[in-house]
């Protein structure tokens, strides 16, 4: 037995040798291993899939998605080596995914097969997601079945091998559950790389005023009701022979109507000129539908002294040449000194802008901001359809955009030049509420650089410059929030996640 032991020990030792010999002999293995694991696949990953660089006409450049510059594990010995910088489009393939990394919104519309009002954007600001909840949000069509269904059955979006994971994010929460968000609304908190900074550590320099004006190819428009066969959107479409033909019917319940032509009306009732802005009711947090100008007028206040109005008349039709009409309580068209515009920044009004007039009211939502009008009804019933902003986003629950503030001269991943300084222009308007106060975060929202905005009206903007001084390269996020002030006091801040604005820039 004994015997059969040391046999059986000793068989046991050779083999334990011969396998150590047999895993000496599979060294250069080791080598072949380390080849394919080599560090080197990393600078062939961050070369194939750094952050794309667009060239905008304008010569701008812009890289929507930043590089990552954190360790992906912060337990290893020699960190550096374990950085990938291109992680955001290797493992997230952040290039693309969102509503715009295939096309534009204004694309995106005009392809479709049934007809879609399209808004223009003249800043900078590039359209996104968030403009279409304005209006959507209130509409029976919900726009996630419209969404969804149109790009499952586009054959281009097949081809891209586009999947639900272009357009949301999974996140995974603590309770186990799962849930598709909007790319477009929580990128920025799971893009790696995205530098941190503490307000205080921040040189900036802040500035705004009341009196920026807007020039011509800045201004938004958009034609949301009529058969774009019919839009007015050219200079070449209008004349000054046009012009004094044009004709303004005053009708309905009222004792001294007819037609006029604007050569007549100017000359009876005169001109007068402001400096007013034109916010629509549906721009997106940190969107552009927004501009101001230099505006001249027929007051409406003297009109509708020479109409005999009826005593039971309340509320008012500017009707546009297409059809197009808010109604408007004849109370809210004195209150707000509406006017019929007939000129803009020194010149007749702009052929996108309505020539050659449109209606025009202080503090109101440019969705009230009837084009082209041919006819003013007066009338004793109906509801008044006067827009100061107050939109609830059907998804949060809150107010959609009020306050609003956003950067207009910098495209969202704009690259700016190491060791100049970051300019940023903006505003910030709240319709009928006074902007009283802007604030701006550098770190994720943790902490904020406030500016008190002090005596801001409300029928202009709030137009900001903030200059970043003394950043090193990388890339950085500005949250943007406003505060304005309610009629009873109370301050309303756009301090939700959702409701506030996300900019990010290069600094290279």
């Amino acid at each position: 037995m004994k015997k059969t032991a040391r046999i059986l020990a000793l068989v046991l030792a050779l083999m334990f040798m011969f396998s150590t010999v047999a895993f000496a002999a599979d060294e250069p293995r080791q080598a072949d291993v380390g080849e394919r694991t080599s560090w080197e696949k990393n600078a062939q990953v961050d070369e194939k899939y750094a952050p794309r660089v667009k060239v905008m006409e304008n010569g701008v450049k812009v890289q929507k998605t930043p590089y990552n510059t954190t360790a992906l594990d912060t337990q290893a010995g020699d960190v550096e080596s374990k950085t990938i910088t291109a992680w955001n489009n290797y493992f997230l393939n952040a290039d693309n995914r969102g509503c715009t990394a295939c096309h534009s919104i204004e694309d995106a519309l005009e392809m479709m097969e049934t007809y879609h009002g399209i808004i223009y954007m003249g800043y900078n600001t590039e359209q996104g997601l968030q403009n279409c909840f304005g209006c959507h949000s209130f509409y029976d069509n919900y726009m996630r079945d419209a969404i969804h269904t149109l790009h499952q059955r586009n054959s281009t979006f097949q081809a891209m091998g586009g999947t639900c994971e272009s357009c949301h994010y999974i996140a995974r929460h603590d309770d186990g559950t799962i849930e598709y968000q909007r790319w477009d609304y929580v990128k920025y908190d799971v893009l790696r790389g995205i530098a941190d900074v503490p307000a205080e550590e921040m040189n900036t320099t802040f500035t705004w005023n009341q009196t920026e004006v807007t020039p011509h190819e800045k201004m938004f428009f958009k034609t949301i009701k009529s058969n774009p066969e019919i839009w007015v959107t050219d200079e070449s479409q209008t004349s000054q022979e046009a012009f004094d033909n044009w004709t303004v019917t005053f009708g309905g319940d009222i004792d001294n109507g007819g037609t006029f032509t604007l050569p007549e009306l100017i000359e009876k009732y005169g001109t007068e000129t402001r400096l007013m802005k034109s916010h629509c009711t549906v721009n997106g947090p940190g969107q552009g539908m927004i501009y101001q100008a230099e505006i001249t007028g027929i007051p409406f206040r003297k009109i509708v002294e020479d109409l005999g109005l009826h005593e039971d008349v309340t509320m008012v039709d500017p009707i546009g040449d297409d059809g197009y009409c808010y109604t408007i309580s004849v109370e809210k068209l004195l209150e707000e000194d509406a006017l019929l515009v007939v000129g803009m920044n020194g010149d007749t009004i702009y052929a996108d802008q309505g020539w050659p007039c449109a209606f025009w009211c202080n503090e109101m939502s440019a969705g009230n901001f009837t084009k082209r009008v041919n006819q003013v009804n007066f009338k004793t019933t109906g509801a008044s359809w006067d827009f100061y902003g107050d939109f609830t986003d059907a998804t949060t629950g809150l107010p959609f955009d009020k306050p609003n503030a956003g950067v207009l001269n910098a495209y969202d991943g704009q690259i700016f030049e190491l060791g100049q300084p970051v300019h940023l222009e903006g505003y910030a308007d709240a319709w009928n509420e006074p902007i009283v106060k802007l604030e701006f975060s550098f770190d994720h929202g943790q902490t904020w650089k406030e500016y008190d905005i002090e005596n801001a009206n409300t029928t202009q903007w709030v137009y900001w410059n903030l200059d970043i001084n003394d950043l090193p390269a990388g890339s950085y996020l500005v949250k943007i929030r406003a505060s304005s002030e309610m009629p009873d006091g109370t301050i309303r801040t756009n301090e939700a996640p959702l409701q506030m604005t996300n900019y990010m820039f290069n600094v290279q």
